[in-house]
């Protein structure tokens, strides 16, 4: 393996461990100081806030960083004041008329009274949360990938940790309703200090924009972006619907544990796109970066599963066995990602980004039809097969298009080009 390569890899790793490391430290947090019950709700109306983002970090981010690199390249700031004006203004209109209609479908769908209370506190935290997720990805085209990383993710979790214990020691208790404001002042605090940072490295003047052009690009990109990783989410969701508050409480440890391996996914992802946005032949970057990958990958699919049950049990997992078999099914699904990643980057960046959304409703029918007709008879356990399964039939059908639409050597994704 190329040194330079793992080093540069293991930087960015280090980097996005930060927003997984975070995510640990809540839902720990949380399990031990809410009933099991109360845990299982917020998980999903976690879940649910996660997927109604997924437009804004998976589309308007990946759009921003697609039109602001080459401007900030250029050093065309004016541009580069009316784009962060532009983008404000949309992830907040984007999301308050998104989320009103799925929280009033939400409340009408759901037999589960306590999520439905609770679910209109998504009015504040996802439009938030989108400006949050914009701006990461500008201050990643700014040249600032690591604090854009950690401010992501990282830093409202682990405030929101903070402020939950505080709470806690001091009343002696916590409500869904004081954790949900809580998540909304602490997004707050980091959606101030990026937009510090950002009003800093932007030349000050009058600011030019190209309105037009920047919404159709990103009405694209946000059609795409609005599934890419919903396999990834949705799960959650139906497991609330299916089993309750109860199901999801022996689920979501599993779920949040596998989805550590989405710190090297992530630091992929940073590192495949100044490489793909380069008008180059990147074939042997590609590969090296992908031999790296492939190694670190199962490597870490090895070590979680080797650690599965000490894990679980720090949830106070009511269920081990049956959520250490989740854990194993869901991480045996996780085999494909370094595919996953590098043919969904490579779609986004460089092919049609509408793709990735088209295979992924493909992928999304088919793994809720799986789920549908398992978890009769298995329970939870089969609603893992089907969603496990699910990724790894995403993952293969971005590989085969990649390979053979765009013309991207086998070798290539598999990191075997010398």
């Amino acid at each position: 393996m190329n040194k330079d390569v793992v080093k540069a890899f293991l930087s960015l790793s280090s980097f996005t461990a930060l927003n997984h490391g975070s995510r640990i430290v809540l839902t720990l947090c949380l399990a031990r100081l809410l009933s099991s019950d109360e845990f299982g709700t917020f998980a999903a109306l976690l879940a649910l806030c996660e997927i109604l983002l997924l437009p804004a970090s998976m589309g308007f981010a990946s759009s921003l960083m697609r039109i602001s690199y080459p401007l900030y390249k250029a050093q065309q700031h004016e541009l580069l004041r009316g784009l962060k004006h532009v983008y404000l203004a949309a992830s907040c209109l984007f999301g308050v008329i998104f989320v009103a209609a799925v929280v009033i479908s939400f409340q009408a769908i759901s037999p589960h009274q306590s999520a439905k209370e609770h679910v209109v506190y998504l009015l504040l935290l996802v439009p938030i949360g989108a400006i949050m997720q914009s701006q990461s990805a500008f201050l990643v085209a700014l040249n600032k990938p690591k604090i854009g990383l950690i401010t992501q993710q990282c830093i409202f979790e682990l405030l929101t940790a903070g402020f939950c214990f505080l709470v806690y020691l001091i009343r002696g208790d916590l409500s869904l309703v004081e954790i949900c404001i809580l998540l909304f002042c602490s997004i707050l605090c980091v959606v101030s200090y990026q937009y510090w940072l950002i009003k800093k490295m932007i030349v000050a003047g009058t600011a030019r924009y190209q309105t037009k052009q920047w919404c159709k690009d990103s009405l694209i990109m946000l059609a795409s972006g609005a599934g890419t990783v919903l396999v990834a989410k949705l799960d959650v969701l139906l497991v609330h619907h299916w089993f309750g508050a109860q199901g999801v409480s022996i689920f979501f440890p599993a779920v949040v544990i596998a989805g550590l391996l989405t710190i090297l996914g992530n630091a992929a992802n940073q590192y495949l796109k100044p490489i793909l946005m380069a008008n180059e032949n990147t074939e042997q970057q590609l590969s090296e970066l992908m031999k790296v990958v492939w190694r670190f990958n199962f490597a870490a699919i090895l070590l979680l599963a080797l650690l599965a049950k000490p894990l679980l049990s720090l949830y106070g997992e009511s269920q081990l066995q049956e959520g250490f078999w989740i854990l194993m099914l869901l991480l045996l699904g996780q085999l494909l990602l370094p595919a996953r990643i590098l043919a969904s980057s490579m779609i986004k960046l460089k092919g049609n980004p509408l793709i990735n959304l088209y295979v992924l409703l493909g992928a999304t029918s088919v793994t809720v039809l799986m789920a549908i007709i398992l978890k009769d008879q298995f329970g939870l356990m089969g609603v893992a097969v089907a969603f496990s399964g699910g990724f790894m039939l995403g993952a293969l059908c971005r590989m085969v298009i990649v390979c053979t639409r765009m013309r991207l050597p086998l070798s290539v994704v598999l990191g075997l080009v010398r």
